[in-house]
C-alpha cells in the first residue's frame, strides 16, 4: 500500500467526520499535484457540517497534517460543508470564497481519483484478509475485467470507471450506489453485508 507523501495524523479517538476528512486528505496526499499543495500550506482550517454540530480542525504544518475534532479558536478559515455530498462548501468564513487558501483547501477536499484498477487493487489490499471476504473479487468496467485473489467464493462488482473508482476509494458509499443501481453486484446477501463493511473500512481508514 502506498503511503501518503505527507502524513495525515488523526486524534486518538477520532469522530466519524475526523475519519472521513482524514481519509480524504490521505487520498489527496497520494496525488502528486494535491500533495504539493498540501505540503505548501501552513494554516489552521476548520471544516464543519451544515447539518449538525460535527466539526474538525485541520492543522497544516511542515511534514504533517493533524486532524482533530472541534473548532479551534486560532483557525484562519472556517468552511461549512455538506458531508453527504463530497464536502460541497455551503459557506466560507475568514476569507473570500475565491481566495487562494480556500481554493487550496477545496482541492484537497476533492482529490483526483485513481484509475479504477488501482482503486480496486488498493481496496483488495486493505480488505482481502478481513473475516468473510470472498476469496476472489472480480471488478468489471465495460469490457474490461480485473480479477483479484483466486478461488471460491467469488464476488462480482460492475460499474462505470468513475463510479468504481469513487466507491473503491471510499469517496462514495457502496450500499448507496448498489441500491440506486450505479453499481451492479453478483453474490449472496451475506457477501453484500461483508462488502459493505469492507467499503466502510476503506471510507474511514483508507
Amino acid at each position: 500500500m502506498t503511503d501518503p507523501a505527507v502524513p495525515v495524523v488523526l486524534e486518538d479517538d477520532p469522530t466519524p467526520l475526523v475519519l472521513s476528512v482524514g481519509r480524504t486528505l490521505r487520498a489527496a496526499a497520494r496525488d502528486p499535484q494535491s500533495s504539493g499543495v498540501m505540503a505548501s500550506l501552513r494554516e489552521t482550517v476548520v471544516v464543519k457540517s451544515k447539518d449538525d454540530p460535527q466539526a474538525v480542525t485541520i492543522r497544516f504544518a511542515p511534514g504533517r497534517v493533524q486532524v482533530d475534532h472541534g473548532i479551534s479558536s486560532d483557525a484562519r478559515l472556517v468552511l461549512t460543508v455538506d458531508p453527504a455530498h463530497r464536502f460541497a462548501v455551503r459557506s466560507v468564513d475568514g476569507d473570500e470564497p475565491d481566495a487562494p487558501l480556500v481554493t487550496a483547501v477545496l482541492q484537497l477536499l476533492e482529490p483526483g481519483l485513481p484509475h479504477w484498477r488501482d482503486a480496486a487493487s488498493r481496496f483488495w489490499e486493505m480488505t482481502s484478509q478481513d473475516p468473510g471476504m470472498p476469496r476472489e473479487l472480480v471488478v468489471v468496467c465495460e469490457e474490461e475485467e480485473l480479477v483479484l485473489g483466486a478461488g471460491l467464493p467469488r464476488y462480482v462488482i460492475s460499474g462505470a470507471a468513475e463510479k468504481l473508482a469513487r466507491v473503491l476509494t471510499g469517496a462514495d458509499v457502496f450500499l448507496d450506489e448498489v441500491y440506486t443501481g450505479s453499481l451492479a453486484v453478483r453474490g449472496t446477501m451475506t457477501q453484500l453485508s461483508v462488502m459493505a463493511g469492507a467499503s466502510l473500512k476503506v471510507r474511514f481508514h483508507g
